[in-house]
This record gives C-alpha cells, structure tokens and sequence, in this order.
C-alpha cells in the first residue's frame, strides 16, 4: 500500500473544521468521502493538524495510505474532479511509510488577517476579521515579537485543549500592512496549541487598539495566567498557510 502526501488548500466556511465528525461537513470527511468514490474503500486521512471550523488552509499537508499505486497528477486530477470547489488537492507525492503528516512536521506557518478602520465589506466578511477602528500596527509588532523563542504557551491554552505540552518554539512571529487597511499577523512555530494563534490575535488586537501595553505579552508568558488574555479572535481571518518538513 504506498503512502501520499497530499497538499491541500481550502476555503473553510462551510466546514466543521479539519476532522471529522459524525453529522457535519468536515474537510476529513470530504477528503475520504472523495478517495471512497475514486477507489472503493475506506480510508483515513490523516492531516498535519486539525484547523477549527471556517478556518482556511493555503498549504494544509496529508498523508493517506491507497491501495494501489496511481501517479501523482492523476491522482491529483481524479480527487479533484470529485471534491467540491472549496477545496483543492494542490499537489501529491509518494513518501516513505516513515512520513507522518503530523509528527514528522517540524515547521507550521499561519496568518491572521485585518481588515481595520475602514467601513467592513461583505465580500471579504468570511476571509478578514473587520473592525471599524484603527490600529497601531507598530504597538502590536513589538509585542508579536515578544513570542520568538521557546516559552510556555499556557496562557494561550484553549478550554478543552486537552493534556498537550504548553512549550512551544516560535521561529517567527511579526505583524505588517500587506494593504491600506488590511494588516496580516505571521506566525511560524515547531506546533501550535489548539485555538493558540486566535489567542494570540486577541491580545494583540487589544494592544493595537490602545486596550492594554505591550508589555502584557510578556506577562502572558512568564505568569501562564490565561485571565490576562483578551478574547480570542474569530475563525474566518485565520490561514494555514505552509507545513514544513525535515
């Protein structure tokens, strides 16, 4: 049975998120749902995370075990011509039975984007988070800054997060205009806890916003003290956006 890794984009609106759920529109289950059509079995696809509901995924990495050997743009054209528009299989690749998606991961990149004082547009309502008032996009890149390195996430931790180690190692992590009024948070990290880059949005959308200083980050980090932490930001403005491997 050889192993493919799949890379994947989609536009995560009417999805549940990544996994899939009994019941619910899952990008998991469409992907598997997708690969019964074309080979008969079922099959379990297994992603290097599991982005939450209406999130979006430019380069989400896969890998899946077929029962045959097909080659790599037929097997890209034959899922794609049975997923729907939303999602995409960019590109897919033999790998060794040793590759796994997610633990064989050794670098993930996500932005944020924001949409900021500027009238919010219903066209880009689901792809943006908007806010009507302006923000000072220096104050919230010095406190982005503050995150390079290794510390312990745990302010950062989402309810239900489950038992997951709290350190994380961030490689990069810097907030810059890529419009007039849209600003993008890049954030690239060895993992990610569960809602952690939403976390992270939050409190820097509340220093922006003249709400809180820069220096509350660092308090986030050395105190782990989540009650200091604003209120995580919305799904739709989130993106993975590439997963690196060794």
């Amino acid at each position: 049975m050889p192993r493919y890794k799949l890379t994947l984009a989609y536009d995560g609106t009417c999805y549940h998120g990544w996994q899939r759920q009994v019941g619910k529109r899952t990008i998991q289950g469409t992907l598997e749902e997708a690969i019964l059509d074309l080979f008969g079995n079922r099959v379990k696809v297994v992603g290097s995370g599991r982005t939450d509901a209406r999130v979006h995924a430019l380069g989400q990495a896969a890998h899946v075990d077929l029962s045959l050997f097909i080659h790599s743009p037929d097997l890209c054209a034959a899922l794609n011509s049975r997923l729907p528009g939303d999602i995409r299989v960019r590109e897919t690749e033999v790998v060794p039975k040793t590759f796994h998606a997610r633990y064989s991961a050794v670098k993930r990149a996500y932005c944020y984007l924001i949409r900021a004082a500027v009238e919010p547009s219903p066209f880009l309502r689901n792809y943006t988070h908007q806010v009507r008032f302006p923000l000072d996009s220096d104050a919230m890149n010095k406190a982005a800054a503050i995150l390079v390195g290794t510390h312990d996430f745990s302010a950062f931790r989402s309810t239900g997060g489950g038992n997951t180690l709290p350190t994380r190692k961030v490689f990069n992590s810097e907030v810059f205009f890529i419009s007039r009024h849209t600003l993008c948070y890049f954030i690239t990290a060895d993992a990610f806890l569960r809602k952690m880059v939403r976390g992270i949005v939050g409190t820097l959308l509340e220093i922006g916003a003249g709400k809180a200083d820069v220096s509350v980050m660092s308090r986030l980090l050395n105190t782990g003290d989540r009650t200091l932490m604003a209120t995580v930001a919305p799904p739709q403005g989130l993106y993975l956006v590439a997963v690196s491997y060794a």
